[in-house]
């Protein structure tokens, strides 16, 4: 009976990927089709990604809705011949125990793999913890119990998303509960997406393990800013002043490799060129696509690849690759009008620049006062790894190329 039945599961993207939300079916119950075709698509962490058919067939049962979290390996759908009677189904879902799935290092989604039905629960399933060590100690530094979380992952075991969820619903409840207002104002409540309970574990994590320290810098944009509209009207594309801020952050970088780095544990890592990631509004959060070995890319290449990756994480169409292993962090939020403020460092990242709008400020020179554009940049950093006089120095060697950058 088995061998006619295919199972459609959970997969598994990356080494950390315990779990993840199902998103679109594109394909209805009883539809035909080949293998390979996206039959759904799953999001985890940052990114939407297609699950393929593991085989050609009738698709017979949906099992997993959209908005389900499950974990990897769990059936999310059954594939089989118009003979196989319902009963058979209902056989196979209800034994089903899920999948061994492998983790595939590439960044193209791998095929989700079928599995048999086992009829007894494993004995290590059996001897599994229900609380994940790492959704224990956040619940010990968040004072929530963990008996009182309902655990979704696999055999209701509670994970670190579980207990971010159940944090927020607790702010939540404690807002409402002391409100003054009018008894008809009830909030609607919506569980965290997969997406945003990553954002706030690992912005909580950051916030609680690393030692941020900022320092602020003025810059006189002018000359910048004239070289974004020359090169714009020149190439025929635009040139934003982000890009050419990734580009001056690049530079600089190099020049200074301590904050071009990873921290892993008691080990710093230097990279050789500048993987940045920088700062996108998505529907779904905050996202941040990496613009590789951009010390190496012309500002036309810079300007090619942010276009392409900002319109990519707008629509939801960004890769694993495409988020994964940025050396160093811009957030730019000068488009709202914003003059300055701090950005939390990105782990293992060890420092993020945070760049403020371009103003019109009245400065001295000369003794003189003159207006001039000017721009706030404000460095948060590690200090386990960055001391001060480092993150100094990188400010400095950045503005000299800002104020120059003919040099780019």
């Amino acid at each position: 009976m088995t061998g006619r039945i295919q199972a459609v599961t959970m997969p598994k993207w990356g080494i950390e990927m315990t779990e993840g939300t199902v998103g679109r079916w594109n394909v209805s119950e009883g539809e035909v089709v080949a293998k390979g075709v996206p039959l759904l698509e799953v999001e985890t962490e940052k990114i939407v990604n297609a699950v393929d058919s593991p085989a050609g067939g009738t698709l017979r049962r949906i099992v997993a809705g959209p908005g389900d979290l499950k974990p990897v390996g769990a059936l999310l759908a059954v594939l089989a011949p118009a003979e196989v009677s319902e009963a058979e189904l209902e056989q196979f879902i209800a034994t089903f125990q899920g999948a061994t799935v492998s983790f595939e290092p590439d960044s193209v989604p791998a095929t989700p793999m079928a599995a048999s039905p086992a009829k007894e629960p494993s004995a290590a399933h059996e001897e599994e913890p229900r609380v994940s060590p790492i959704a224990r100690r956040l619940a010990e530094s968040l004072g929530i119990e963990v008996s009182g979380i309902r655990g979704t992952g696999r055999n209701a075991r509670v994970t670190r998303d579980d207990v971010v969820a159940a944090h927020a619903a607790r702010e939540s409840a404690g807002k409402v509960s002391g409100a003054t207002g009018s008894p008809d104002n009830t909030p609607v409540r919506t569980r965290l997406s997969a997406t945003r309970a990553t954002i706030a574990r690992r912005l909580l994590e950051s916030k609680q393990t690393i030692p941020h320290y900022r320092l602020s810098l003025d810059v006189t944009c002018d000359a910048l800013l004239g070289l974004a509209a020359d090169l714009s009207r020149a190439g025929g594309r635009r040139v934003t002043v982000n890009d050419l801020l990734l580009r001056g952050c690049a530079l600089a970088l190099i020049a200074h490799p301590a904050i071009n780095a990873w921290l892993e544990n008691d080990e710093l890592l230097e990279f050789p060129h500048a993987d940045i990631a920088f700062a996108v509004a998505a529907p779904t959060g905050l996202i941040t696509p990496v613009v590789r070995a951009a010390d190496t890319k012309s500002l036309a290449e810079i300007a090619a690849a942010t276009a392409d990756l900002t319109a990519r994480a707008r629509r939801g169409a960004l890769t694993r690759e495409d988020i994964a292993g940025g050396t160093f962090t811009v957030s730019n939020l000068g488009m709202y009008g914003l003059t300055r403020f701090d950005a939390i460092v990105n782990p293992p990242q060890v420092a993020i620049l945070a760049a403020g709008a371009a103003e019109d400020r009245v400065v001295a020179r000369g003794g003189v006062p003159v207006v001039a554009k000017i721009m706030t940049l404000t460095l948060s950093a590690d200090h386990r790894v960055v001391d001060g006089a480092a993150g100094a120095a990188f400010l400095a060697t950045l503005r000299e190329l800002i104020e120059a950058p003919a040099k780019f």
